[in-house]
């Protein structure tokens, strides 16, 4: 988490993200350096940020997408076949890190 990030709105970004699946909170919350697993259709999907290369994946087992920002993921990947931000609705969250 960046020094300047005051812990009262990531909290509140945590909590925006597990009790809303809030996509600007999941954008703050990877930005900021967190990981998250979840599932779609039985399909476990792992969402992280390489902080050296500063870009974003999200696997699918040994399948990884990457883009250059957390929007972007958001907007071009796709999940299930489908864009992320459509199936989002049905993801289950399983592990913020």
């Amino acid at each position: 988490m960046n020094s300047m990030t005051n812990p009262y709105e990531h909290e509140d970004m945590v909590k925006a993200l597990l009790d809303e699946k809030s996509l600007a909170a999941l954008i703050y919350l990877l930005d900021a350096g967190r990981e998250l697993e979840f599932k779609v259709k039985d399909t476990v999907y792992f969402v992280s940020k390489d902080k050296a290369q500063k870009y974003v994946s999200i696997w699918k087992g040994q399948e990884e997408q990457s883009f250059d920002h957390a929007y972007d993921l958001i907007e071009h990947s796709l999940v299930e076949g489908i864009p992320f931000y459509s199936a989002w609705k049905d993801a289950e969250i399983m592990t913020l890190f």
